[in-house]
Parts: C-alpha cells; sequence; structure tokens
C-alpha cells in the first residue's frame, strides 16, 4: 500500500510537458526492462535491467548511449541460462516530454554455446518523460524495437527482431532553461 502511494504522490505531483530539458544538460539514470526475444533464438521472455547517460544539444535534440542486461532461459529445454547485453547509441528527438528515439546497437548473447552470438542491429522507439522535483528528475517510459536484416552469406534466419518495453528515471544535471525570467 505504501508503494502504491508513493507513486500516487509522484505522478500527482508531476509536471505537465514542461520543457524540462535544455542544451548542456547531462541526463543519466537507471531502468528496469522487459525484452521479448526473437523465437527463431529460442529465448524466453525476460526482465532486465540497464543504465544510460545523455547529453543535450539542444532543447529537442540529445544523443545518449545504454546498456541492458538480462538472462533469459532456453525455451526448448527450461534451462541453459544466457547472458543477452544490449548496448546502444540513440540519436533523440524530443517535444515536451514526448520523444522518439533511433540509433545503433551491439547485442551479444552467450556463454552457452548454442547461443553465444554477436549481432549488430538498428533500433527505434517511442517514450515519454513524467517530470518531477523541479523538472530535474523525470519518470521515463520507453518502448524499443531491434532490427537486423539478412547480412552477408547469412539466410537462416532472415530477419532478427526483439521488442523491450523499459521503465526508469532519469536525473537531468546542467544550466536550467532562462526562458521567461527577466534579469
Amino acid at each position: 500500500m505504501r508503494t502504491l502511494t508513493v507513486i500516487a504522490v509522484l505522478l500527482t505531483g508531476a509536471a505537465p510537458s514542461l520543457r524540462a530539458q535544455h542544451g548542456g544538460q547531462l541526463e543519466f539514470g537507471g531502468f528496469g526492462s522487459y525484452t521479448r526475444y526473437d523465437k527463431d533464438f529460442q529465448l524466453a521472455n525476460q526482465f532486465g535491467a540497464g543504465a544510460r547517460l545523455g547529453y543535450f544539444f539542444g532543447d529537442h535534440f540529445s544523443l545518449e548511449v545504454d546498456a541492458n542486461a538480462a538472462q533469459p532461459l532456453s525455451t526448448t529445454s527450461g534451462i541453459g541460462k544466457s547472458t543477452a547485453v544490449f548496448g546502444s547509441a540513440s540519436l533523440v528527438i524530443s517535444g515536451g516530454s514526448a520523444y522518439i528515439l533511433g540509433g545503433y546497437s551491439r547485442l551479444h548473447f552467450g556463454p552457452p554455446t548454442p547461443y553465444a552470438s554477436e549481432l549488430n542491429a538498428i533500433h527505434g522507439g517511442l517514450g515519454e518523460r513524467i517530470f518531477f522535483v523541479e523538472n530535474r528528475v523525470a519518470l521515463r517510459l520507453e518502448a524499443r524495437a531491434y532490427y537486423r536484416g539478412p547480412g552477408a552469406g547469412q539466410t537462416n534466419p532472415p530477419w532478427i527482431g526483439h521488442f523491450t518495453a523499459m521503465a526508469g528515471l532519469s536525473f537531468l544535471l546542467g544550466p536550467a532553461s532562462q526562458r521567461g525570467h527577466t534579469p
């Protein structure tokens, strides 16, 4: 019950779509994730955790890097944990508190032999920042898809797609906006 009360208070106090992010600010945070792996990998959908770091070049554009790790089980045997690590670099375009992102991802699966692999992929996503605490902290909700098309000499599988949902906190550091303030 306490958890629900804290969440309700935080969401009630959230500022509506304020332009909290500004050029020169740094954003960092952690998140929990849930990934649906491509069926050809024969891995169970799994919860994971990760972290992100971003820099705002302007009010609407930022560049960020993130890493996400999980340990899914094999769907064929139910045993044999694999480690799945996603490392990504993204261009983020923000409009108020909503944003879209896209970029490059490197996916590492291992160490068990049937799952050991490295993949280069592109990704795209949609998200929302719900700001509170004087627009320096945000609840960040995001959905992302990873895609790798057929590579040179690879015919099976012809393409690979993973889908991830993320929720976590982000902290914004750096200069505050001077808009609307007179010296």
